[in-house]
């Protein structure tokens, strides 16, 4: 039985083969090797240099074809060489697959078993693993069953833990403020001497102003792309090919790129043109997969970035008010009217619609409620749009010249903010990121002793928290000394539990309060840079809404006016971005 076997191997042996030389290598085998150079071990060359020379005196084994998947994980099968040796397979015209090693085949145990020990062998294929000294042919049950399994695993145990180690090292290099990505969104650049660093592009960015500008006044997402078409401005792709930068995006169809309003809109939706740095958005559930997944928010890295800010604020959040309303553009129109998107049935809670109606050739525009409109329900709350210009523009007036009394107001808002900037944690970051220089406010410089909130209210202990976190500091002091006390006899066992205790639910408690009190101060902060914010605004529009009809623009609306209210019996309600809501009688 056993000459039986030897003789049928060497018939086996002597059989011709048509190879098919498999080459791999992944982007991460070039990354992880000593001094960051490419392992030479498991380059291109290398790999096909040792089949080679293995194949020299086989005269029996004839290269079909080298199949070279370069820049491909091996921890899924979807790579084109790869699959395209497959299909030759299947059709017949390869009956061996080489590889250097085990771990150019892939890294993926199960899927890489079920080839080994299914598939090929279904196929009449032989399979040799050159480094492993592998052959399928040769092979015994122990090195089939146990040997190659376990190098599997292996090699893929060595792909997941070098996932997770390139996951991590990324996200500690987002929270550390720099950035990981391979692309820049439009309108910013990498720092030509720091590639984890961003810097806003002077040319693209006066176009992102010029956006976010003409969408305040009015415009559309595709009047604001078939101007930027007109003025024969670059669209994103072309503009970034044009700086020499090898970008490449699955959505382009022709050859020159345009303007569309898909485009604008992204832009107009990009935090990052008020400098917030997202990143983290999206990432793979396992490295065995490759499809992504949305991560939460609180997933994701945010840090603010005030030098790269293109747009402020203000202006970043009206424009988001503006894209979240019905401000669609009438046919033969380029912009929205004045009062689209603003205007409110305050009933039932829906949009007013603009209607026009001639009457001896007198044209008559109006504003009535889209629910009475459409379904005859709620009532008309209708308005001529003529008696709600005049209206709203005395309103304003009124409320400027208010304004103008409130300067001092604006300063001190302005001093209240410099004043508890310092007592809020997180200091303009987001996500829970606490900044270091907010940390040493917070603990003092050397982690212990003064702090700064004992600083800012004169050394003596009865700042905005400086008691509280006197007493913290208290509590931790006898909790770290309870041990102690009770290895030298101060304290029985039953002494020692009801102090831990006692003082640990004190300590609590007293955390607690200063986390409520760092929150009213942060929410009175916010509330001082609204204040800042409005005055600041409604200073530069005064001039123009105080003369004449042209002053009062869109932008000024949208800036400032996040709803008008229009009741019943031509009362008319102002709800401010910035402040409590104003209501007025046009009677």
């Amino acid at each position: 039985m056993r000459k039986r076997c030897l003789q049928r191997m060497e018939e086996k042996e002597r059989e011709e083969y048509e190879a098919a030389v498999y080459l791999r290598l992944s982007k991460e085998d070039g990354d992880i090797c000593n001094g960051g150079y490419k392992g030479e071990s498991n380059s291109i060359t290398n790999q096909k240099r040792l089949i080679y020379d293995f194949l020299k005196g086989r005269e029996e084994i004839h290269i079909y074809k080298e199949y070279v998947d370069d820049g491909y994980s091996g921890s899924d099968f979807l790579r084109p060489a790869f699959r395209q040796m497959i299909k030759e397979m299947e059709e017949g015209k390869v009956n061996l697959i080489i590889v250097k090693d085990l771990s150019r085949f892939g890294r993926e145990y199960i899927e890489a078993g079920r080839y080994l020990q299914k598939v090929f062998p279904a196929a009449g294929v032989r399979f040799i693993a050159v480094t492993d000294h592998y052959d399928s042919l040769t092979a015994g049950r122990t090195q089939r069953n146990i040997v190659l399994p376990v190098k599997n695993f292996v090699n893929d145990a060595y792909s997941a833990d070098l996932s997770v180690k390139i996951r991590s090292h990324l996200e500690s290099k987002r929270r550390n403020g720099e950035y990981t990505g391979a692309y820049v969104s439009y309108g910013f650049l990498k720092d030509p001497n720091n590639g984890s660093r961003l810097i806003a592009d002077p040319v693209a960015g006066e176009n992102i102003r010029r956006i976010f500008r003409w969408k305040t006044e009015g415009m559309s997402n595709g009047g604001i792309a078939q101007k930027l078409n007109a003025l024969g401005i670059p669209a994103p792709a072309d503009y970034k090919r044009s700086l020499g930068i090898r970008y490449r995006s699955g959505f382009q169809k022709n050859l020159y790129s345009k303007w569309s309003p898909v485009a604008v809109g992204r832009i107009l939706n990009n935090p990052l043109c008020r400098g917030m740095v997202v990143q983290g958005k999206r990432g793979r559930i396992n490295h065995k997969i490759k499809k992504m997944a949305v991560k939460p928010q609180g997933e994701q890295s945010r840090f603010l970035q005030k030098e790269l800010a293109l747009i402020g604020e203000g202006q970043f959040g009206t424009v988001q008010g503006l894209l979240e309303k019905d401000t669609r553009v009438s046919p033969g129109r380029d912009k929205a009217y004045l009062f689209s998107g603003l205007l409110f049935c305050p009933d039932c809670g829906r949009q007013m619609i603009r209607r026009k109606v001639s009457r001896n050739g007198k044209q008559t525009v109006f504003y009535i409620c889209k629910t009475y409109n459409v379904e005859k329900k709620c009532t008309r709350h209708s308005i001529k749009e003529e008696a709600l210009f005049s209206f709203v523009q005395e309103a304003l007036r009124g409320r400027l010249i208010v304004g103008m009394e409130e300067r001092n107001a604006q300063r001190a808002a302005e001093a209240a903010v410099g004043w508890l900037a310092p007592y809020i944690r997180l200091e303009e970051g987001e996500a829970g990121q606490e900044k270091p220089q907010a940390k040493e406010r917070r603990f003092g410089k050397n982690g212990a002793g003064e702090t700064f909130w004992e600083e800012k209210a004169g050394k003596g202990g009865d700042g905005l928290q400086g008691g509280l976190e006197k007493e913290l500091e208290e509590c931790v002091r006898i909790l770290e000394g309870l041990d102690a006390d009770r290895a030298d006899g101060i304290l029985t066992q039953e002494e020692h539990q009801e102090m831990l205790e006692l003082y640990t639910a004190r300590y609590r408690e007293v955390e607690g309060q200063i986390e409520e009190r760092q929150a009213m101060a942060a929410n009175f902060c916010a509330m001082a840079r609204e204040a800042v914010q409005w005055l600041e605004g409604m200073a530069s529009w005064e001039h123009n809404v105080l003369h004449g009809r042209e002053g009062l623009a869109r932008g000024f609306l949208v800036t400032f006016l996040e709803k008008i209210w229009v009741h019943e019996g031509k009362r008319v309600e102002l709800q401010f971005r910035f402040r409590d809501s104003e209501d007025f009688n046009t009677h």
